[in-house]
């Protein structure tokens, strides 16, 4: 039997324009390293070697049946800024510490820190030694509850970490505890799995099969996950609650997020917009845009081998504008849904993939379970292909003909050599309130905060288009220069949340607006640089976005 299916994603790149190689964009406060701008020149005295696995040994475990797709190793390693590395003074008088790190023979690096706190002013940068991919900066603005944070891949067996600062800054808390040390499924390379590594009977989102599904691809995401001493590659989706409100909700697959702890999860990874931009496979590895760090809502229990295999999980992070994200619907009818549908899912870390069926879902038992709580499903040749699951599918979304969300992939036998070997999907439905009493088990008190009771709800779409006939709040002038005035017209909106980001998703103001005690509020542009920024307006019910111009 195929094995269940584990993806994890965590990677926050940024490039410079000028770089010559690997043009990335990602969530980070953008930025160049004192050691680039300054022409400090490359020190590699302080190196940090880490003792290379064993390959023979990850080889034996990775052929057990049940174990999800596992692309890295972490190794245990105990250095931060205050014993390791070396401290110089840049031209300018602030401070720059570095220190290289090199874990033999890897495909590629990832930093996991167990203490992560900055203040504000410093920041952190990551980098390969040809500079020609870098990652960063890390500000403070990445501090979390946990102090926990992770960066990567740097590809290669090589990287640097540089921290700046002003001179009168305190020291920051910067510690790694483990270094991820890719040995395979890593893009950028031959390796056997990842970018470019599913099977030659995969259909990719862009073909003609995915036209009726434009919407739905842009809620998936590739997810590397952080599961103790490994990472592990899985699929989920962005899902709606009835409040339409945007909340980030993401839903995988329990088995992905099992051995995950409460830090691994701050760690996770997940990538958006993943894709080929046509139906042929591309030469070249997609722009990546990622977010970092995720809450456990609730989920299923026992991995899977119990109940519908759900994990619900928050993002940390807003979902920024230009990611045009997509939140799915979903039907949590007990009656089997219509007789045609599909997955979408990224196949061993792959790029987004579609797999269509024609043949009505069957209810189901997941053969290691006892309870009626899965969709046996299977899947139909189509014009580009035969698309099945691999793994790195675990927790991709199931649609019914109307592309609404009715279950999540725990695993299943078709491969590119059994074409029509069934898989199970965890029925939504049974997730909805079947797996348990407690909040903490079940979908239905997160997706209906309101005890509505609906059946099924549409898709829902953030967006920054502005909608006319929203006329319940003005903001003027536009553009402005110094002062935004923001107007509610509407006296029933008792609590209304305004947010302005840049058009990357970053946080410049955040507040409350009471339009009954308050209806108009000012905000001072003046610090703000030239530019287009987006206003976020949202309640209970709904969220609008309006863009405005900085001069």
């Amino acid at each position: 039997m195929k094995s269940r299916l584990f993806q994890f994603s965590f990677l926050i790149v940024f490039a410079l324009a000028s770089l010559p190689a690997l043009l990335l964009a990602q969530i980070s406060n953008g930025g160049i390293p004192a050691s680039f701008s300054q022409a400090i020149a490359p020190d590699t005295s302080a190196r940090f070697i880490v003792e290379r696995p064993s390959m023979d040994l990850l080889a034996k475990e990775d052929q057990q049946a049940l174990l999800p797709y596992r692309f890295a190793v972490n190794l245990p390693v105990d250095f931060g800024i205050s014993t390791a590395g070396q401290w110089v003074t840049a031209p300018d008088g602030d401070k720059v510490w570095r220190i290289n790190i090199k874990s033999p023979d890897a495909q590629g690096l990832i930093l996991y820190f167990d203490r992560y706190r900055l203040p504000e002013g410093g920041k952190v940068f990551i980098y390969n030694p040809k500079r020609t991919q870098l990652l960063g900066s890390f500000t403070s603005l990445n501090n979390s509850n946990l102090s926990t944070f992770a960066a990567g891949l740097i590809y290669g067996d090589e990287l640097t970490i540089e921290y700046n600062a002003p001179n009168d800054l305190p020291l920051p808390e910067l510690h790694i505890s483990e270094i991820g040390h890719a040995y395979r499924g890593v893009s950028g390379y031959t390796g056997e799995k990842g970018f470019g590594g599913s099977g030659p009977c995969e259909v990719n989102i862009n073909c003609a099969e995915g036209n009726t599904w434009q919407n739905q691809k842009r809620s998936v995401a590739r997810i590397a996950v952080k599961q103790g001493a490994g990472s592990v590659w899985c699929t989920g989706s962005l899902v709606n609650n009835v409040r339409n409100d945007g909340k980030p909700y993401m839903l995988t697959a329990d088995h992905c997020g099992k051995y995950s702890t409460e830090a691994d999860l701050n760690q996770w990874i997940f990538y958006f917009n993943y894709e080929s931009t046509g139906c042929p496979d591309p030469a070249n590895e997609p722009v990546i845009k990622s977010l970092t760090g995720a809450t456990m809502i609730a989920h299923g229990g026992n991995g899977g081998n119990s109940g519908s295999d759900f994990f619900l999980v928050l993002l940390q992070s807003d979902i920024p504008e230009s990611y045009h994200v997509y939140f799915n619907g979903w039907s949590r009818e007990t009656i089997p849904p219509s007789p045609s549908g599909a997955c979408i899912h990224h196949p061993e870390g792959d790029v987004k993939k579609i797999s269509t069926y024609t043949k009505p879902l069957q209810p189901s038992r997941w053969p290691q379970d006892t309870k009626l709580a899965h969709w046996q499903v299977t899947w139909t040749e189509t014009a580009n292909g035969h698309g099945v699951t691999e793994g790195g599918s675990s927790g991709s979304p199931l649609f019914d003909s109307q592309g609404r969300l009715v279950g999540t992939l725990t695993g299943g036998k078709s491969t590119c050599d059994s074409l029509n070997s069934p898989d199970w999907y965890g029925m939504f439905s049974y997730s909805w309130d079947q797996n348990g009493t407690d909040s903490a088990q079940v979908l239905k008190y997160w997706l209906d905060p309101d005890n509505t009771g609906i059946m099924d709800i549409n898709g829902w779409a953030l967006s920054a288009q502005e909608s006319a006939h929203e006329d319940w709040v003005t903001i003027f002038p536009n553009p402005v220069t110094d002062q935004l005035s923001i107007k509610c017209s509407s006296a029933d909106r008792k609590e209304l949340h305004v947010t302005i980001s840049d058009i990357w998703g970053n946080l410049y103001h955040s507040c409350d607006l009471n339009p009954i005690q308050d209806p108009e509020m000012q905000v001072n542009m003046t610090g703000f640089s030239p530019g287009m920024y987006l206003v976020r307006f949202s309640d209970r019910n709904r969220q609008m976005v309006r863009k405005i111009i900085v001069q």
